[in-house]
């Protein structure tokens, strides 16, 4: 797994750009870590971009888990709710992979503030894709 965190990390440059860890990864599930900084605040509370974005990393990470090195898959549907606002400190995500069908992987994940409340859920689906050329 510690090649899937390095490849994912590799190819994911997003993550960098909203501070985004990818800090465990296992078959069928992961868990990524975040500190608020003001540049992704909104009105006083941490943007929901964030909270999606690193739900659906966490998902997306989960899922690919179960299929790498032969597939890699991508998002084709995500669900979000957000339970409550995050206004400082540390965030984390932890995402499963609860089916990984032929075609379609099912995942979920869990966003919760540096007290352990949490503040975030998500589902998501996505697509297998095959490698053309393998990485």
């Amino acid at each position: 797994m510690n090649d899937l965190r390095k490849f994912m990390t590799g190819i994911v440059p997003y993550w960098q750009t909203l501070g985004l860890e990818l800090v465990e990864v296992e078959p069928g599930r992961a868990v990524f870590a975040a500190n608020v900084r003001p540049q992704l605040m909104q009105n006083g509370v941490l943007h929901g971009g964030v909270l999606a974005s690193i739900a659906d990393s966490a998902c997306a990470v989960a899922a690919i888990s179960r299929v790498y090195p032969t597939n890699y898959a991508t998002t084709i549907n995500l669900q979000v709710s957000y339970l409550k606002p995050v206004v400082e400190g540390r965030f984390r995500a932890v995402g499963r992979c609860l089916k990984a069908g032929k075609n379609v992987l099912f995942s979920e994940a869990q966003v919760f503030d540096e007290n352990e409340t949490l503040v975030c859920s998500a589902v998501s689906q996505l697509l297998v894709i095959p490698w053309q050329t393998k990485p």
